[in-house]
């Protein structure tokens, strides 16, 4: 019998309960009248598109028990900026989102301790937009420290890493009643 960790089910199952009770993640903090609070913030209305994704994952992550308003409890620091909302944003737009994601970091590298500490290896953003994949040319600790959430993740894809990034499941909300087709129709 192998008794290592993940072969017992019963351990696992022990170690996830706990991961449950004391996992923690800080999301940097932005105000309803920041001026970019439309890419930080979580969006106020279903999301839809093929990267639907990225805003339901931001807004459940803000209403789920694993955020804590306490940074030293921590053990992951969420970048809350929304690929997709930037790529829409005429102030940003699909040129300028390098630019901002730089000048992002640079500021909380400025006003809080934390990214600084492990060069943003204990930082995580969601990037469900393609472009995602080239928003961190100009932020090289986050490209290749932080954790990115991606919706296509492939070795083959250049900016996915495999020993740290990982994958969400892509929905796409639709209008009306889904089709009834027969799986083999499919």
């Amino acid at each position: 019998m192998n008794n290592e960790l993940f072969h017992d089910k019963d351990i696992f199952l022990e170690d996830y309960k706990q991961m449950n009770r004391s996992f923690k993640i800080y999301v940097y903090p932005h105000r309803r009248n920041d001026p970019f609070a439309n890419v930080l913030l979580p969006v106020d209305f279903e999301p839809g598109g093929n990267y639907a994704s990225e805003s339901y994952f931001k807004k459940a992550l803000m209403k789920s028990h694993f955020i804590t308003k306490d940074p030293a409890k921590a053990d992951l620091f969420f970048l809350p900026f929304s690929i997709t909302r930037l790529r829409h944003d005429p102030r940003v737009g699909v040129g300028g989102i390098q630019d901002f994601i730089r000048d992002y970091i640079l500021n909380i590298s400025r006003k809080y301790p934390f990214w600084n500490r492990t060069g943003g290896a204990d930082h995580f953003y969601a990037a469900c937009h393609s472009i995602g994949r080239s928003a961190m040319e100009k932020s090289e600790e986050v490209k290749f420290n932080a954790i990115q959430v991606v919706c296509s993740s492939s070795y083959f894809l250049s900016g996915y890493i495999a020993h740290k990034d990982v994958s969400l499941p892509q929905i796409w909300p639709r209008q009306g009643d889904p089709p009834n087709l027969a799986s083999s129709k499919r």
